[in-house]
């Protein structure tokens, strides 16, 4: 019987008991698939990230799969990185009281969409799409799609069954990441989606990032920053907002940052 060490931390909080809860282990070498899996369905949080202690290297897993990156995992594993003996972080950096990580490198390309469906997919008309759409392709592909109000974008209500039509029913992992722009505010909604399931996330840092490849695209001259507001439409009994902080400097390096809060922690037992 092995004991791992894990925290419990919220990301994305203004305040302590705010933001998204994730859960950081600590283990001397990063566990295989099916221990991963077995425990981040253990701990049900919405990201489990195992952290190797020796090497900082990291994975991040929801209690259903693996991610294939996560920048709040990548926030929360500096944190741990840096509030332990593992040493200085090198995933991330602190500033300003805020925890940062830079995005990867990402391919933008267009959407080729039929307009009208698109809207209906989303319970919205036409006339809301606030303009270009693009695929953001990085560690897994992302839709970003700007609306030309918050009230659209809190009035958005998908429909699985149309999006995957609109979209030409793609067999990969997806988000989709909903959001205008409010002058230094932005109001974001993202889903993840697969053929099956469609969920809302709530700490979406690569949904954040990737709106900064699409400001990159579409010709806007670094550097710029927001601060992204994300939480008001998920419906929750408990449903704190999410502040997410996006800053592209002139080297068009894209960092997404954010507070992080450690909670607590404590030790669990498995057979490995």
């Amino acid at each position: 019987m092995v004991k791992i060490p894990f925290h419990l931390l919220n990301v994305f909080g203004e305040r302590r008991m705010g933001g998204c809860p994730i859960v950081v282990c600590e283990v001397p070498r990063l566990p295989d698939a099916a221990i991963s899996q077995r425990l981040a369905y253990q701990f049900s949080a919405p990201e489990t990230v195992f952290l190797e202690t020796r090497t900082q290297a990291w994975s991040a897993w929801t209690p259903q799969m693996p991610l294939p990156y996560s920048a709040m995992g990548a926030l929360g594993a500096s944190c741990i990185a840096a509030a332990t003996s593992i040493g200085a972080p090198t995933i991330g950096y602190r500033r300003d009281d805020l925890w940062w990580v830079h995005a990867p490198a990402a391919h933008a390309r267009a959407v080729q969409i039929d307009p009208l469906a698109f809207a209906a997919a989303l319970g919205l008309n036409p006339a809301d799409l606030g303009g270009p759409l693009l695929w953001i392709d990085s560690d897994f592909t992302q839709l970003v799609v700007p609306l030309r109000a918050r009230q659209h974008v809190l009035q958005v209500a998908p429909r699985l069954d149309l999006l995957m039509t609109a979209l030409g029913h793609p067999h990969h992992l997806l988000q989709v990441a909903l959001w205008s722009n409010d002058g230094e505010v932005l109001t974001l909604r993202a889903f993840t989606a697969d053929p099956f399931h469609l969920q809302e996330d709530f700490g979406a840092g690569c949904a954040a990032a990737a709106i900064g490849h699409w400001f990159i695209a579409n010709g806007n001259v670094p550097p710029f920053n927001f601060r992204i507001e994300q939480g008001h439409t998920i419906h929750r009994r408990v449903s704190p907002l999410s502040v997410l902080h996006l800053d592209v400097d002139a080297q068009r390096r894209i960092a997404v940052g954010g507070r992080v809060w450690r909670l607590g922690g404590g030790e669990i037992e498995m057979e490995m």
